[in-house]
């Protein structure tokens, strides 16, 4: 099993594997935020921002040193960067997909909790960061990559290091 690699920039945030000589998913930082009926919608990809749609508003969750300013939203660009090119979704067994689960029960909700899909459980993760990145943002980078990813194990290195 290879390492995934996943360097997050202003501009553009590359993943990839290990060893591998370029990165297989090279995304714009850059997202668009659209309104609709059931909240806003956020848009990754290439043409996410570059498509001319009504009302649409484009953001970025890393500032222009490097650091993280919104997680939430990095989170989901981070995971659309690994998962839409690098790794699959899993099959889920259809009685437990959440169609056929009783509502308004909070026991039965916490009890999924722990068997809910990763998407890094498989794959060691290196990750980047800037060298000026703060204590707490680490902590957070930590946090994402163990807790809601499920990776197995990871390194966060400085990005003038792994230049070098």
């Amino acid at each position: 099993i290879s390492a995934l690699v996943l360097d997050p920039g202003y501009t553009v945030t590359r993943a990839g594997f290990a060893g591998e000589d370029v990165p297989k998913s090279v995304i714009p930082s850059f997202y668009g935020i659209v309104p609709s009926v059931s909240g806003p919608k956020h848009l990754y990809g290439e043409n996410a921002v570059h498509t001319p749609l009504p009302n649409i508003e484009v953001g970025n969750p890393i500032s222009q040193s490097g650091v993280v300013e919104d997680w939430d939203t990095a989170t989901q660009l981070w995971e659309y960067a690994i998962t839409s090119r690098l790794t699959n979704t899993k099959p889920s067994n259809p009685l437990t997909n959440g169609l056929n689960d009783k509502t308004n029960d909070l026991k039965q909700e916490m009890e999924g909790v722990e068997t809910q899909e990763k998407p890094l459980d498989e794959n060691p993760l290196l990750m980047s960061e800037t060298g000026w990145n703060t204590g707490k943002g680490r902590e957070k980078l930590i946090e994402i990559a163990i807790e809601n990813w499920g990776s197995p194990a990871f390194w966060l290195a400085r990005s003038g290091v792994l230049s070098a």
